[in-house]
């Protein structure tokens, strides 16, 4: 199965929402392709194309691969290792993560990870590829292994960081507060499942806060003699769950130390749009949309793109919508928008691999790199 020009990737996880974004998403990719998937118990000898498709686009023609199992993780090694896949990306539990990921790292694959349980480890980077790309360097002196162990954020965090990480670079902090909605597809596939079947969800996100403060600040952290200290911002956060079924919106207050201006704000934000943003790069597009008027979750998350369709287009909900924007003195409020299934989680994965790549961390000679790929921002 493997193509000239397409690093070959095994995706951790079959029926889960994210498990299925990244096949939606690597299906049609220049540079990606899927040649392996893996399983729980309930799922391993069946055909991906059999399995239930659990987002709302239309599945997408899948290529023929039975799920494996982790039950046997050398066979598991042997069989990836014999389809020559580099590039793992997982989207499994905590519980299964904690046992497999770094194995499977020790083994010579480079695993993307969004399991909670690595993000604080100082050996391990915690990435978002337009925020702190500059913490790849962790990598140089991670030793696990032949391969390399890398954490994708919180869902959450990412549109705040995204907004945040310029203005702070830009100016001077008091204080932070942010009060989050989080979708039912944020909780899994479960959670979805049950909210539309009316079955009334627990607004609580149990350790929600805590990690979109411990993660923020250490993905804004910047490098010091070497290392790369957590930055020290004062955040308050408070999320909850919403009946809705995708899209995370977080509504942020900052106090800055120094009065600013409306016009101060949006200019520093277009211009880290234009140059953080990595032509290079097929997932990558203009970061920030700014919408007129009241965000609209449901429509604004899809931001990147005119598409609608992230099987084809691999912009299509990459970029964040930030509006209903106020500037009183030294006070910002403003919301910010994002898919958290896309920009939060597989469409974020996947432009971590290309920055791998491009970024040469990752090489294969036989890649040739295509950054003309479905580039319809």
């Amino acid at each position: 199965m493997s193509e000239l020009g397409r690093v070959n990737c095994a995706i951790l996880g079959s029926r889960g929402l994210v498990a299925q974004r990244y096949l939606q998403r690597t299906i049609n990719h220049n540079w990606l392709v899927p040649v392996s998937v893996i399983g729980s118990s309930s799922t391993v000898g069946e055909k991906i194309s059999d399995l239930p498709w659990s987002l709302d686009e239309e599945r997408p023609e899948l290529p023929d691969i039975n799920v494996k199992g982790l039950s046997d993780l050398d066979t598991l090694v042997r069989e990836l290792k014999s389809e020559k896949v580099q590039i793992i990306f997982s989207a499994i539990p905590d519980e299964v993560a904690i046992k497999v990921e770094k194995e499977l790292a020790k083994e010579g694959f480079v695993v993307i990870s969004h399991a909670l349980v690595h993000r604080m480890n100082s050996d391990v980077p915690l990435v978002i590829p337009d925020v702190n790309p500059n913490h790849l360097s962790i990598l140089e002196s991670q030793n696990i292994g032949t391969g390399f162990l890398i954490s994708c954020s919180n869902c959450m965090v990412v549109p705040i960081a995204l907004t945040l990480s310029p203005l702070y670079s830009n100016f001077d902090f008091s204080s932070v507060s942010i009060i989050t909605e989080q979708s039912l597809s944020g909780g899994g596939r479960g959670m979805l499942s049950k909210g539309r079947k009316g079955i009334v969800i627990d607004s609580e996100i149990p350790g929600e806060s805590q990690s979109v403060v411990r993660e923020l600040n250490r993905i804004l952290g910047e490098k010091k003699e070497g290392v790369f200290p957590n930055s020290n911002i004062d955040v308050t956060v408070s999320c909850s769950r919403v009946n809705r079924d995708y899209g995370h919106l977080a509504m942020i207050e900052i106090d800055f130390l120094n009065q600013i201006s409306a016009h101060e704000i949006i200019e520093v934000w277009q211009n880290y749009s234009s140059e953080s943003h990595d032509l290079r790069l097929p997932s990558s597009t203009k970061i920030i949309n700014f919408v007129d008027g009241k965000l609209d979750v449901d429509e604004d998350r899809w931001a990147g793109s005119e598409s609608r369709n992230p099987a084809q287009d691999l912009c299509s909900a990459m970029a964040v919508s930030v509006g209903e924007i106020e500037v009183t003195g030294k006070k910002l409020r403003f919301k910010v928008v994002s898919d958290n299934t896309i920009r939060g989680a597989a469409g974020y994965g996947v432009l971590l691999a290309e920055l791998i790549l491009a970024d040469g961390i990752l090489h294969d000679s036989n890649t040739v790199l295509d950054s003309t790929f479905q580039r319809n921002n």
